[in-house]
C-alpha cells in the first residue's frame, strides 16, 4: 500500500482530480488552499505580490493503483510542464486502521 502526495497549482485542480478518478478511483484528502515557493514555479503566496495559490491531496491506494496514478500523473506534469506546478511522491504506508 502507497501514499499518494499530490501537490499543484491550482490552476489545474480539474486536471488532477481528473487523473485521480481516471487511474486510482477511491476516496483522497485535500487541502484545497496552500501557499509556498517551488524550486522552477516560483513564489504563489496568494497575495498582490505573489498571486496564485496551490493544492494538495494524499491518496491511499494499493501498490497497482498508486503506480497507475503516478504514471498519469507524470503525464500531465510532461503536458504542462514544471512551471505549473505538479509535483507527487509515493511513499510506503506501514501500517492502517482496518
Amino acid at each position: 500500500m502507497k501514499a499518494v502526495w499530490i501537490l499543484y497549482d491550482i490552476v489545474i485542480d480539474s486536471d488532477i482530480l481528473a487523473a485521480l478518478r481516471e487511474a486510482a478511483p477511491g476516496g483522497y484528502t485535500r487541502w484545497p488552499r496552500l501557499t509556498g515557493d517551488g524550486p522552477q514555479s516560483g513564489p504563489r503566496l496568494d497575495n498582490s505580490v505573489w498571486p496564485g495559490a496551490n493544492a494538495a491531496i494524499l491518496a491511499v491506494r494499493g501498490d497497482a493503483a498508486a503506480a497507475a496514478l503516478m504514471a498519469r500523473l507524470q503525464a500531465l506534469r510532461d503536458e504542462v510542464g514544471t512551471l505549473t506546478g505538479v509535483w507527487a511522491f509515493a511513499t510506503p504506508v506501514l501500517e492502517a486502521l482496518k
